[in-house]
């Protein structure tokens, strides 16, 4: 039972495949070579059961019905070889294939017809002007010289996968070459031929295409103009740019580009001009106003391309963005009806130093669509809208945008500006560019005491600040810290960790470490002025005492040092006594016991007379005094001391002394228990000058004041403080 099941779906499928192919043709013979065996080919069936047997049929077709001798070759292959022996010249034979008596297809022929040919051989190009290529070839060798054939010919550009075809007919029986016309200037193209016999209809008895052959146009004088623009150089200069030439534009190798620019200056307009070779920009004044660029081959120059470069004329009004399917679409609006165009220019944030991209719009357009292919997603992008006009360019309109966003791939980095017991200021510098992937709309504060406990977080900070001040916090405590930018796609990768402590009882004040540095800097300033000062402090004096008035450094005498040592002494100065002539030289002798017994009890003490009272020591002449009221010269009288910088220091601590001839000299015999070191007594030695200054003669009354006064005359006991004044 099971046997006549498979038995009959078999027969079934079988008379399913026959049927597919009852109508069918497509039984193929040939011949490679006028000698050569006949080979016949067909469609195979694909049966999936068992393998199929095909049955081939052959026989000589006579005039009415066929041989009845048809040979018969059984094969499992869709294919059979027929010897050359046993089919005969001029004789037209019938072939067909069976399956399970059943035929599949057939064809008639007849052994001359069914030569394939080789291809063409020699196959061989040359240019024949800027438009012109000449083809050439050879007919086949494997038919008889007497066939007629006909040939295709098929073209394409150089590195295309298309081929363009010329048919039969224009190239005509009997040709053995064509000339193609038409073509780019300058250019590279490919060609290959076939041929069959004179009306053959059958493709399959056409012959294979050719090895493929190569020629180039010859240059022609370029056509169109550049495409110019410029972008702002180093300082004071602009850089002008232009696009190559496509190859069909360019029609030969560019040799070099002509430059000539309009500079602005003020006594007028200088005309001048550059020839580059081998580049694509030129750097120029930014007082240059109009350029032309040519660009040149071997045959001639293109028209030239103007720019007017004078930047005052009306922009665009705004610039409206739209992002769809990975583009950006971006819109604008003006008002002006005279202009030539628009000029949208981009430039890549991330790389701004590289040259800009741009395109020129017609004016009738108002909107551009930048694709995915001409913008890299995730990137920043400066976008600018031009107004182009005949006499010069709208100011720019810029907007930045991104044709594809994602997240940031990290957050900002957080420092610390101060902070106290229970809150902290923090500052955070941007995302890089680079690394912000779209636009930031705000950030989120991450913050933790302890590790084991959840994130606390502050979102929704506005990515227009650039600090923030955390409240509540608790006091000696250690916090870590975090931060995350976020884009309309989500938020990013959180920035690196911070970790921060509050004050205790005393809120503390972290100092940025650029405030550390400035307060460094002013110490070690303050120290170095400082020791500056004290290592050139008598330099310093000197300076100053040559840019002011002598006068004004020299020390005064102290009015109250004089008056406490008149009244220790009770003696009368002999530079302060006033006479009216010059008086004798008297030689005074001086008891040292009485003078110390007047002197203070504790100066007594303190003073060491043998210090005091040395080989030394300034000694007085002797000499008998006829007045205890001894009156010295006005014209400061001299005294006999070995060493008498003490009392200068004490009566005119700047030794200004006045030269007076005749000085008369006064010597003391002083006794060893007599000394006062802190208050000094002694006079100017004798033969030392005693110089008044300006000053001195500015404050001190001189002599002649002072006989004026005849109150100071008649009571100058009581004026020298020697006695108490009676009430």
């Amino acid at each position: 039972m099971r046997g006549t099941i498979r038995i009959v779906c078999e027969l079934l499928l079988t008379a399913v495949l026959l049927n597919q192919h009852s109508n069918q043709t497509d039984m193929f013979c040939f011949r490679v070579d006028k000698d050569s065996e006949v080979i016949c080919t067909w469609s195979p069936i694909h049966n999936t059961w068992k393998t199929t047997e095909y049955m081939f049929h052959l026989e000589m077709k006579s005039s009415s019905v066929h041989s009845n001798k048809p040979l018969r070759i059984p094969t499992l292959l869709p294919s059979v070889a027929l010897e050359r022996k046993i089919l005969s010249a001029g004789k037209c034979y019938v072939a067909w294939v069976e399956v399970n008596n059943t035929q599949l297809t057939s064809l008639e022929f007849i052994i001359e017809d069914i030569v394939k040919p080789q291809p063409p051989v020699s196959v061989s190009a040359k240019t024949d002007g800027p438009t012109n290529i000449a083809i050439d070839w050879t007919k086949p060798a494997n038919l008889d010289q007497f066939v007629s054939m006909q040939y295709e010919l098929q073209y394409r550009l150089a590195g295309q996968q298309n081929w363009s075809e010329v048919s039969d007919d224009e190239v005509g029986v009997h040709a053995v070459g064509y000339v193609l016309e038409d073509l780019q200037p300058f250019t590279k193209y490919e060609f290959r031929v076939r041929c069959g016999r004179e009306g053959e209809t059958n493709q399959k008895l056409w012959s294979d295409w050719s090895a493929v052959t190569g020629a180039m146009t010859e240059e022609a004088k370029p056509v169109g103009v550049l495409d110019v623009w410029f972008m702002q150089g180093g300082p004071g200069s602009i850089t002008l740019l232009w696009k190559p030439l496509e190859q069909h534009q360019a029609r030969g190798k560019i040799q070099r580009y002509s430059v000539n620019y309009t500079l602005r200056l003020p006594d007028g307009e200088i005309m001048s001009r550059a020839n580059i070779t081998a580049y694509r920009n030129i750097t120029l004044s930014e007082t240059t106003q109009l350029v032309n660029v040519s660009a040149y081959n071997s045959v001639g120059a293109t028209d030239p391309a103007t720019l007017n470069l004078v930047q005052d004329q009306l922009p665009v009004l705004n610039i409206t963005v739209l992002n769809y399917n990975d583009q950006v679409r971006v819109c604008w609006v003006t008002s002006a009806k005279t202009m030539l165009g628009f000029v949208v220019e981009w430039v890549n944030m991330n790389l701004p130093e590289n040259p800009p991209e741009w395109k020129k719009i017609p004016a009738l357009d108002e909107c551009m669509d930048l694709k995915h292919d001409v913008l890299q997603a995730w990137i920043p992008y400066n976008v600018s809208v031009y107004t182009q006009y005949q006499i010069g360019l709208g100011r720019p309109v810029s907007t930045i945008i991104y044709t594809k966003e994602d997240v940031p791939r990290t957050g900002p980095q957080v420092s610390i500006y101060n902070i106290s017991q229970t809150s902290a200021t923090l500052l955070w510098e941007n995302v890089p560019l680079s690394l912000r992937r779209g636009f930031i709309l705000y950030y989120t504060l991450y913050y933790v005491k302890n590790p084991q406990e959840d994130w606390q977080k502050v979102p929704n900070i506005s990515s227009a600040l650039n600090s923030f001040t955390l409240l509540n916090l608790e006091p000696a405590s250690t916090y870590t810290i975090r931060m995350a930018a976020c884009t309309r796609i989500g938020e990013g990768t959180k920035g690196p960790h911070l970790k921060l402590k509050t004050g205790g009882n005393v809120a503390s004040h972290i100092i940025p470490w650029k405030h550390s540095i400035l307060v460094l800097v002013t110490l070690v300033v303050i120290v170095l002025c400082i020791i500056g000062i004290c290592c050139f402090h008598q330099r310093l004096k000197r300076l100053v005492s040559m840019l002011i008035p002598q006068w004004c450094c020299q020390r005064i005498p102290d009015p109250k040092i004089i008056r406490a040592l008149l009244q220790q002494n009770h003696t009368t100065p002999k530079h302060f006594t006033m006479i009216e002539s010059d008086p004798e030289i008297i030689k005074v002798e001086e008891i040292i016991p009485e003078i110390m017994m007047q002197l203070p009890l504790e100066i007594r003490k303190s003073s060491n007379t043998e210090d005091m009272f040395r080989p030394n020591s300034p000694t007085l002449t002797e000499g008998k005094s006829s007045n205890a009221e001894e009156k010295f010269q006005p014209n400061s009288p001299t005294l006999t001391e070995a060493n008498s910088s003490k009392s200068e220091d004490l009566f005119w601590p700047s030794t200004p002394t006045r030269e007076v001839d005749n000085s008369p000299q006064v010597s003391i015999h002083s006794h060893k228990e007599f000394a006062l070191k802190p208050i000094s007594t002694e006079f100017p030695r004798a033969g030392r000058t005693c110089n008044i200054s300006g000053y001195e003669k500015h404050f001190i009354p001189s002599a002649e004041q002072l006989l004026e006064d005849e109150w100071q005359l008649d009571n100058k006991a009581q004026w020298l403080g020697l006695v108490e004044s009676q009430q």
